[in-house]
């Protein structure tokens, strides 16, 4: 497996810092069909079927995953000033 220098790491959050617009519209999207899933699985619990839970348990993980390097660079951005400091 191959690791991230500490130097890389701060340069690959500094790229994700500077585009906060970009961001944010990947945790709203992530976070928007993460909570479409969530819904699914509420409305469709009373049919029982195994393969759509399956299928919008999936969706939902997946969404959740798109949704986390977003938060990452929001919060890259926010802490910009103690991150970056040169």
């Amino acid at each position: 497996m191959r690791y991230l220098s500490k130097h890389k790491l701060l340069k690959k959050l500094e790229s994700m810092a500077e585009n906060p617009r970009e961001q944010l519209k990947r945790v709203a999207i992530g976070t928007a069909i993460c909570f479409c899933s969530l819904l699914a699985l509420i409305l469709t619990s009373s049919l029982e079927k195994v393969w759509l839970f399956y299928l919008l348990s999936i969706i939902g993980i997946s969404a959740i995953i798109y949704a986390v390097p977003g938060y990452i660079g929001v919060w890259a951005w926010r802490m910009k000033h103690v991150l970056f400091k040169k």
